[in-house]
């Protein structure tokens, strides 16, 4: 995975010998206290004159910033506060929120076309070799060399995180901004009643205890498992949790597609072989959907993104309020006792385009909405992206699955990010939902979509 080469030297490289050293030397991980929720937004670390970044002053007064980000509930939140950031540096900050959709329709316009109306935007890491590798984003590392690192902290941030949403070919181009990773959530009470008796560590023995749920709970309407089965993203994501634990890739070192391989099949047939043990809608769930099967109490397991789990714990919208926990996804037993896992990971960039005329001004607006302070002050809305946050004791006895998340993000698995991977996407996702659905089997499906795969790879000159 390519976060794991995400390096010390790499660090040092992007911040720069001098000031990375004093950083890097003083970055022991001792976990800080989180500040009274009623502090203010004042920045972490009052900037030193050493440095150009962050900007407390009035330089960049009368200076205005367009905003796009996705519509979530961590760019409201953001979007709610702004006036704070406009106080403190006279910055005007107009914010547009989009579905995922209209986002990226609009960015991929103003960005091609090279309008220069947007000075920040929102990238999902499946976006990053379409943005970076095509020009539209502006290389930070320079920026970076001028911030005050003990502003910064870029260590502070999850290596996975960074490498995969921020980093094209060993280049930083943004800081992260919305990160998610996927997990199980499951119900001790059901395991206890319905004789489960240990949480499930391998696909095999989930598929054992959904299969043991589903026959004893017969009589109850419950079910094993549920997941996001619809065609669409969500269910290649949650197809990629078996692909890498399974030992299977998306392509090789030369971009050769290798889904047609044994190992991708076999994730595929044990993937389908969940069906049976699942909610008879799981085929038509994505996300909402498959949130809400578990949150009413239908289902014994869920595999999703670790973002749905305020869904469960909000009584306005579930039913098993208190009765629920979230562990790792599983994966594969491997023959020296350990568990091969590969869970889904994704997250957005924040970045500066490359058109902007307020590039200084803009990544000084990254680095406030970015800073510890605003990451503690935005737990509420959605999980940080830093390790301090992350792993503090303050959030992370509210937040329960924080601390599966940063485990998580050590064994995550990306998705491509190469600027074809789109086009990819769609086809994988046809195949696996005729596979899923029986029009074919996982074999027939998986061998007839390789070639239009490799097609599309050649064509965007990834092969020779």
């Amino acid at each position: 995975m390519s976060a794991h080469a995400f390096s010390r030297r790499t660090m040092l490289r992007i911040m720069g010998s001098t000031a990375a050293v004093g950083y890097l030397a003083a970055c022991t991980p001792a976990v800080p206290t989180a500040p009274a929720a009623e502090e203010s937004a004042a920045p972490a670390a009052e900037s030193t004159s050493e440095f150009m970044f962050p900007v407390l002053d009035k330089r960049y007064d009368g200076t205005t910033l367009n905003v796009t980000l996705v519509g979530e509930s961590k760019p409201d939140a953001l979007n709610k506060i702004k006036d704070e950031y406009t106080d403190l540096t006279g910055v005007k900050v107009n914010m547009d929120i989009l579905p995922y959709a209209t986002l990226q329709e609009k960015q991929f316009t103003e960005l091609t076309q090279q309008t220069g109306s947007m000075d920040i935007v929102h990238v999902d890491c499946v976006w990053m070799g379409q943005y970076a590798g095509q020009g539209w984003l502006h290389p930070v590392t320079d920026f970076v060399k001028e911030t005050d690192p003990t502003f910064l902290m870029l260590e502070d941030f999850h290596p996975a995180v960074l490498s995969e949403q921020c980093m094209w070919e060993d280049v930083l181009y943004g800081l992260p901004f919305i990160n998610a990773v996927h997990t199980m959530f499951y119900r001790p009470d059901y395991f206890e009643k319905y004789g489960v008796t240990a949480v499930p560590e391998t696909w095999e023995q989930l598929r054992e205890a959904a299969k043991t749920i589903t026959e004893a709970a017969a009589a109850d309407d419950v079910q094993g498992v549920t997941f996001m089965g619809k065609r669409g993203v969500q269910l290649l994501c949650n197809w990629g949790g078996f692909l890498g634990a399974f030992g299977g890739k998306w392509y090789d070192e030369n971009y050769v597609s290798t889904l047609d391989s044994p190992e991708a099949i076999q994730s595929l047939e044990f993937f389908q072989s969940l069906i049976p043990y699942a909610n008879p809608g799981v085929l038509s769930q994505d996300y909402d959907e498959c949130a809400q099967t578990f949150a009413d109490g239908k289902v014994a397991m869920n595999l999703q993104w670790q973002n749905a789990a305020p869904w469960f714990a909000d009584p306005e919208r579930s039913s098993i309020v208190g009765l629920w926990e979230i562990t790792m996804q599983p994966g594969v037993g491997q023959p020296d006792g350990s568990v091969k896992r590969s869970p889904t990971f994704g997250g957005w960039n924040m970045g500066v385009t490359a058109d902007s005329k307020n590039k200084e001004a803009a990544w000084d607006f990254i680095l406030w909405s970015t800073s510890q302070d605003m990451e503690r002050r935005l737990t509420s809305a959605m999980p940080p992206s830093r390790l301090s946050v992350l792993t503090d004791p303050e959030y992370t006895s509210k937040y329960v699955e924080y601390e599966t998340m940063a485990k998580s993000f050590d064994v995550a698995m990306g998705r491509p990010r190469i600027a074809v991977w789109p086009q990819m996407a769609d086809l994988i996702e046809t195949a696996l939902s005729e596979a899923m659905t029986g029009a074919k089997t996982p074999e027939e499906a998986l061998t007839t979509v390789n070639p239009q795969l490799n097609d599309i790879l050649l064509q965007g000159g990834y092969q020779s």
